[in-house]
């Protein structure tokens, strides 16, 4: 005879599974998730925006995958432009949750996780401030000249190898512009050990979160934060490593506080940043999101976003220019014919130098490094590409598979940077242009897009403007295929790097 209580748990089991199915129904449509653990069975610890594609072509461009939470996945741009520009306000907010919270070291703080009004002060106050420092103008380029210069005194003690290993002198390049904007002073090429380690914690931390199964279903389930070892590799662990980037953060904010004079014009993000929590006080201006925590987390924020995108797409260049000779040619020589070699390149050349604008444009497009744009949330019910999208749902807008797909690319497996040129090659094709959305779209736009496409133009018109890149003796071609992580890296790859003659 069946127990009572036997039959209590089957019917709240039949009551579970029915009323899954039935929120289930009110997503757009996508791979039937299971109850509990929604898609997780499904899914692709590797390569998993790949996956998405496969999926989009099933169920179309934009479709629910359960992690197990519910998320919708958009991945063409028509959907995305009427999500993030058309609906812009209801996307601009980020998803709370465990990994929100594993980046911040203060509730709601930072740029990158924060929403609200918090969000938008701090990114005011950071735009306006970069603006300030030259973001766009000639002091912007100086900065980033002197960064190069450094790489490029590496790069010549190095001539004489047959192989050569282009990852760190462009990582401590990129690193160098980004942290004279932010702390103010340069890494030294012969004392850089302190960011070597930084720079390689970071590589493993993005690189975990995005392989680990363990920290989505943490995400999904915030108490199993508690559980032991599951919540220690998908949040603790993490998390360890995070706050070592905050101590650092927290102790260069404490060495500026020691020399800062509040009355002078400040010459960094964190001077700027004080002043501006000073004059608050001063003023009795509400200071309540403008703290030395909050200052923390912006900078780590920055730091992480300004480091690795613009360093990963530098590093792809380098692979690119020694697959494709042909291009590295072609930009040399209209580097010669508009620049020269006696002087070094400026934004302004950039107006007489297509080619080599389209090159960069190319490399980013065809890098892709970004495997899941960072997720937004729902405010309310809405309808994106006639479906419709329940309140308090997260959204990942997928740019990675725009760039890599063939309706806004055609053949997008093959480098071209022609495609941005019209026939007369001296034109930009207008349309692939503005399919090129690198930087997303949107009220969440990167803040930083005006100072990494000066980055990419000026540091990789110097490289080919002064050196060559190809294989090295004996050696073979790069190989291509990207190292799936938080960012899409290339496997280590030594060139020869020889001066132009």
């Amino acid at each position: 005879m069946i127990s009572t209580w036997v039959l209590v748990v089957v019917a709240c089991l039949i009551y579970y599974v029915y009323n899954f199915y039935k929120k289930v129904a009110k997503y757009p449509p996508g791979p039937t998730p299971l109850p509990i653990i929604g898609n997780l069975h499904q899914m692709e610890a590797v390569n998993t925006h790949k996956q998405f594609e496969r999926w989009s072509k099933i169920y179309g461009p934009v479709f629910t995958v359960f992690f197990p939470a519910p998320t919708v996945i958009i991945t063409k741009l028509p959907e995305i432009r009427e999500a993030l520009v058309k609906k812009g306000d209801l996307f601009a907010d980020r998803p709370p949750g465990p990994i929100s919270e594993m980046i911040m070291c203060v509730k709601n703080g930072g740029v990158i996780s924060s929403s609200g009004p918090s969000w938008r002060e701090q990114r005011r106050f950071a735009l306006h401030t970069l603006r300030d420092f030259g973001m766009g103008r000639n002091l912007m380029e100086e900065k980033i000249m002197s960064s190069v210069a450094t790489m490029c005194e590496q790069l010549d003690e190095s001539i004489a190898a047959e192989a050569f290993d282009m990852n760190w002198p462009l990582q401590l390049c990129v690193g160098n512009i980004i942290n004279e904007l932010l702390l103010g002073y340069h890494w030294r090429a012969d004392d850089c050990e302190k960011f070597v380690h930084f720079k390689e914690g970071l590589e493993f931390l993005l690189r975990e979160i995005r392989e680990r199964k363990s920290v989505i279903l943490v995400q999904a389930y915030p108490w199993l934060r508690h559980v032991p070892y599951l919540g220690y590799i998908g949040w603790h662990a993490l998390r360890e490593r995070i706050h070592r980037i905050f101590d650092f953060m927290a102790s260069e904010i404490e060495e500026h506080k020691k020399h800062l004079d509040y009355d002078s014009e400040p010459t960094d993000f964190v001077g700027a940043y004080l002043q501006e929590m000073k004059r608050r006080e001063r003023t009795g201006e509400s200071n309540e999101n403008f703290t030395e925590n909050n200052l923390m987390n912006a900078l780590s924020d920055f730091w992480i976003a300004g480091m690795e995108t613009t360093a990963t797409t530098l590093r792809w260049a380098i692979v690119f220019l020694v697959t494709h000779q042909d291009v590295q040619k072609k930009m040399q020589k209209e580097i010669d014919d508009v620049v020269g070699r006696d002087r070094h390149p400026t934004m302004a050349d950039k107006l007489n130098m297509p080619y080599s604008a389209a090159v960069a444009m190319e490399m980013q497009r065809k890098a892709n490094i970004v495997t899941f744009n960072v997720p937004r949330y729902l405010s309310e019910d809405t309808e994106i590409g006639g479906h419709s999208i329940p309140a308090h749902t997260t959204i990942f807008a997928q740019i990675t598979s725009v760039l890599d797909g063939p309706d806004a690319f055609a053949n997008p497996d093959r480098f071209d940077p022609t495609r941005f040129l019209e026939s007369d090659g001296k034109t930009f094709n207008k349309t692939a242009v503005d399919r090129l959305v690198p930087f997303s779209l949107g009220k969440r736009q990167c803040a930083g897009e005006p100072l990494a496409r000066m980055e990419l133009f000026l540091i990789l018109v110097s490289l080919v403007q002064r050196y060559s890149f190809d294989v090295p003796k004996g050696g073979s071609l790069p190989d291509l295929t990207p190292i799936f992580g938080a960012t899409l890296t290339p496997h280590p790859y030594e060139c020869k790097v020889t001066l132009r003659a």
